[in-house]
């Protein structure tokens, strides 16, 4: 029987069920968990996890070391199988805390809504002296990444919590934040994470969850709340808070916000806040901040000049193409003048054909002058502004030997065909260009290559597109899976089958690779608790201790590569300002990777700070090569993606990195 949200209030405010505990066997007495990686226990426990043996780990769920124990229910975090809840839920009554806590965990990284009861039912009120509250905390949060719009109500009205309460306080704001994330979100909810980032005392942590919230929950009203917000916004002295806000207030495009971000924007030091702020302007009337983003594509910084160049793309005018034109006569970097480029075609009048074609070949001959791919790249994405420019698309596809410049040219055509004017410029002809565009997608598809198989795989699944009445033997683009080679290509592979599945309307599964690279413990037994990699970039050095407890299997991986110089002169290929910079592929475009995957490892840790070390993935368990680290707080990954280091120092060189540097080597201080 479901449990009516007014008990479920009444339970968890007053620190709810008294949980009535199995007996535990006389025999477990030992109640310390102690990981030591050379144990051998502890290691075929990690290899099973590995493995996602789910039936030998359920074995130690019995095990009289509690070490055992925990590691083989924290697997499941990893593993997130739904199917697990129901041996999951007696670790709930583990007499050992952590384990305990490790159970509630895993049961809210299963993703079975179903077992949202279960937990509740073992949140506990029987310490005084706080011993359950980590048990609580995780409960709280497991909740909030399973539980329903009624469970939300019972946990945003609870606020008997002390300030000194953290971990029932962080468990309480991670679990309105997840429910947020999954679309889940009410009044009562807004209300509780802006007490909690307005209440002095209130731990840090706890204020990062709930600033994160109001900027990234969806249809919630700051109305009420506006007063409280702006005096943070312009006092508080952690930038992580204040780049959540600004995000927060460019959602909300109430004025009263606009002239909060105009007073910081005047202020600000933070490179990561101005970033956030710029993208805030584009939710505001243009003629607001066409000043201010004008003035930041001169910044020295490159990455506060591409954010506001972005803005300028997205919101300018007709009325000034001019000075947009400006920028292609004076001496910008190129990240900004293929923007203010993108943006003369996108913002002059579309049936202005002669200037708009003049202006294109100025761009082209940017392009052909450029120094590096990733700066043609850019150049091509900015002739894609301009529909009539679809056939200059195909034709760089078909001449470029790049996969970069390929890759750029369908994602061009892509963009034209989802452009608002594609009807309006070609009109009854459109269904011919819409033609010539298909037949270049499906010679992509037939290349085999496994970065345009996966762009070309998005366009054909884009519902609006509505490719089904255009393409009557879907059964020809299967072929093309045989030549891809798994698990190297299971982004493609799956982009692929997904793209065939919507086709023929039917329902698509993503496919997992299977298990086939072992964690290497000889690696792992050259590492101490505190090893550094010692990364050397074109930009300088960024020193990162690897986590070797948390994620065995992704450091071993680390350190090979490292140690076989296979980073060496790999280009960060993806950089996303205040959010991350991306390394590691072989192709350098992001789609490459060798002939292995390891597995997800997402045991309790979070990106809550700067500088975390992350595996890039295109889905569990398909980590390879590429790694990324972050720029700021990004809690919208916990749990989702690998952390298995964090930067200890030089964050600032993390800061100056753009796309197209590299890294020299990497040496592992062990």
């Amino acid at each position: 029987m479901r449990l009516s949200p007014s008990v479920v209030v009444f339970f968890i405010s007053t620190m709810g069920f008294i949980m009535t505990r199995c007996v535990p066997d006389n025999k477990i007495k030992s109640t310390k968990i102690a990981i030591n990686l050379s144990n051998k226990e502890v290691r075929e426990i990690l290899n099973l996890q590995d493995k996602q043996d789910i039936t030998s780990l359920y074995r130690y769920f019995k095990d009289e070391n509690p070490t055992n124990r925990y590691l083989s229910v924290m697997a499941f975090g990893s593993i997130q199988d739904p199917s697990a809840v129901d041996s999951l839920y007696p670790m709930l009554n583990d007499p050992v805390m952590e384990v305990r806590s490790a159970a509630a965990y895993a049961i809210g990284q299963s993703g079975n809504i179903k077992a949202t009861d279960k937990l509740i039912a073992a949140f506990s009120s029987r310490d005084t002296l706080d011993i359950n509250n980590e048990f609580n905390s995780n409960i709280l949060e497991a909740v909030g990444k399973l539980g329903a719009a009624s469970d939300l109500k019972a946990l945003a009205t609870i606020k008997t919590y002390r300030t000194t309460d953290t971990l029932l306080l962080m468990g309480q704001s991670r679990a309105i934040y997840r429910m947020a994330l999954r679309g889940i979100t009410s009044d009562e909810g807004t209300s509780r994470m802006v007490d909690l980032l307005y209440t002095f005392g209130v731990p840090e942590k706890v204020r990062l969850y709930a600033a994160h919230y109001l900027a990234r929950a969806k249809n919630i009203s700051l109305e009420l709340y506006k007063v409280r917000l702006i005096e943070i916004f312009g006092k508080d002295p952690n930038p992580n808070i204040r780049m959540a806000l600004a995000t927060a207030f460019g959602k909300s495009q109430d004025l009263d916000f606009l002239t909060a971000l105009k007073a910081k924007y005047a202020t600000e030091q933070d490179y990561r806040v101005m970033c956030n702020i710029l993208r805030s302007f584009g939710s505001y009337p243009y003629t607001e901040v066409r000043n201010l983003l004008l003035e930041k594509t001169k910044d020295q910084n490159i990455h506060i000049a591409s954010v506001a160049s972005d803005g300028i793309l997205q919101k300018g005018i007709v009325e000034d193409v001019p000075e947009y034109m400006r920028f292609d006569t004076l001496t910008f970097p190129w990240q900004v003048r293929a923007k203010m480029n993108a943006a003369v075609l996108n913002h002059t009048a579309l049936y202005f054909t002669k200037s708009k074609t003049a202006f294109t070949e100025r761009i082209l001959g940017n392009y052909k002058n450029s120094s590096s791919d990733y700066e043609k790249a850019a150049y091509i994405n900015a002739i894609s502004y301009d529909p009539f420019n679809f056939q200059q698309l195909i034709n760089l596809y078909k001449t470029e030997k790049s996969h970069l410049l390929r890759i750029a040219a369908l994602e061009g055509l892509g963009a034209i065909l989802t452009n608002p004017n594609f009807f309006r410029a070609f009109g009854n002809g459109y269904g011919q260009v819409k033609a010539s565009m298909l037949n270049t997608f499906l010679d992509a598809i037939q290349q085999g290559d496994s970065g345009e198989i996966s762009v070309v795989s998005e366009i054909l699944k884009n519902p609006d597109l509505q490719w089904r009445e255009w393409i009557k033997d879907v059964n020809a683009l299967e072929p093309a899976l045989k030549k891809l080679s798994l698990p190297r290509d299971q982004e493609a592979y799956n982009g692929l089958m997904s793209a065939v599945s919507y086709l023929k309307e039917e329902t698509f599964k993503p496919t997992q690779p299977n298990y086939n690279h072992p964690i290497d413990w000889e690696v792992i037994n050259l590492l101490s608790d505190s090893t550094i990699a010692a990364v050397k970039t074109s930009k300088g050095l960024i020193r990162m201790v690897l986590y070797k407890n948390l994620a065995p299997g992704s450091v071993a991986n680390f350190v090979t590569l490292a140690d076989s110089n296979f980073y060496n002169q790999k280009v960060f290929h993806r950089v996303v300002p205040n959010f991350v910079i991306q390394t590691g592929c072989p192709r350098g475009d992001g789609y490459g990777g060798l002939d292995y995957s390891i597995r997800t490892e997402v045991p309790m840790e979070y990106y809550d700070d700067e500088g975390y070390v992350g595996m890039a993935s295109a889905g569990p368990h398909t980590e390879g090569t590429q790694l990324f680290i972050t720029h700021s707080p990004t809690p919208h990954l916990d749990g989702k993606y690998t952390i298995f280091g964090k930067v200890v120092e030089g964050m600032d060189v993390v800061n100056k990195i753009t796309v197209g540097d590299y890294i020299n080597e990497i040496i592992i201080v062990k």
